[in-house]
C-alpha cells in the first residue's frame, strides 16, 4: 500500500494547523528579575548525583556527557545571551572564579547544594545565578539533510536569588528531534529549523533560549 500520499495531506494539515496557531501566541513571561539586578550564569556541569541537583531527577541509566561538551556549552550559551538577552547577564567567567569547591552530599544533600550556589552567587557580586546542568547528551550521526541517528539532550536551568537562598524559577528542556512524519504536532519546529537535522549544540542552544524567555532574561 503507498502511504505516500496519505503521508503528504497529513503534512499540509498540519502545516494549517500551524498557521492557525501562529494567531494564538502565549504571552511572554515577565522577567523575574529587576531590571537593576545582576544576573549572572554558571559553568555547565553534569550531575552524576542526586543531591548535585536543585530539582527534577536524573534520566535513569544516562552515561557521563564527554569531558568537552560542558565547556563547548558555555561558549554557546555565551553566543546565545549576547545574541538574545533582553538584560545584560553575565557570561560563566564571572561564576567560575568563585567555584573553589564542589558539593558534597554531606554537606546537607540539595539543601547544602543550594547553600552552596548562594556562597557562590555572593562571591560573584550576583543578585540572580542561572544555573545549567545537562543530565543526558547524544549527538547526531549524520548531516543536516540525512541522519541515522538524530540529537538528543536534556538540561534543567535553575534560576535562584542569591539574596534568599531559594530557587525563583525551574526549566526542564528534554528534546530529542523526530520527523516531521512521525509528530506532525511538531510541525512549527520543522518549519523553524528549516527541515534540517541539528546537532546536539543547536538543540541545546534552543533549549538556552527558551529558558531566557522562561526566566524573563
Amino acid at each position: 500500500m503507498n502511504t505516500m500520499p496519505l503521508k503528504r495531506l497529513l503534512v499540509v494539515a498540519a502545516v494549517a494547523l500551524l498557521v492557525f496557531s501562529l494567531g494564538c501566541k502565549r504571552k511572554a513571561p515577565q522577567s523575574a528579575v529587576s531590571q537593576e539586578a545582576t544576573v549572572a550564569v554558571a559553568p555547565f556541569s553534569n550531575p552524576r548525583a542526586e543531591f548535585e541537583l536543585l530539582a527534577g531527577f536524573l534520566p535513569e541509566d544516562a552515561p557521563a556527557v564527554s569531558e568537552g561538551v560542558p565547556g563547548k556549552l558555555d561558549e554557546v550559551f555565551s553566543g546565545v545571551l549576547a545574541k538574545g538577552a533582553k538584560t545584560p547577564v553575565f557570561g560563566p567567567s564571572r561564576i567560575a572564579a568563585c567555584q573553589k569547591t564542589e558539593p558534597r552530599e554531606d554537606a546537607g544533600g540539595r539543601l547544602g547544594t543550594l547553600r552552596n550556589w548562594q556562597e557562590i552567587g555572593r562571591c560573584a557580586g550576583a543578585d540572580y545565578v542561572v544555573v545549567p546542568q545537562v543530565l543526558a547528551w547524544r549527538e547526531r550521526e549524520g548531516s543536516a539533510m540525512g541522519t541515522t541517528v538524530s540529537a538528543a539532550v536534556v538540561i534543567n536551568f535553575y534560576l535562584l536569588d542569591v539574596k534568599t537562598g531559594g530557587m525563583v524559577k525551574f526549566f526542564h528542556f528534554d528534546e530529542e528531534q523526530i520527523a516531521l512524519a512521525d509528530n506532525l504536532l511538531d510541525a512549527k519546529k520543522f518549519i523553524d529549523r528549516k527541515g534540517r537535522w541539528l546537532t546536539a549544540y543547536e538543540l541545546a542552544a534552543e533549549g538556552m533560549r527558551a529558558a531566557l524567555e522562561e526566566f524573563g532574561l
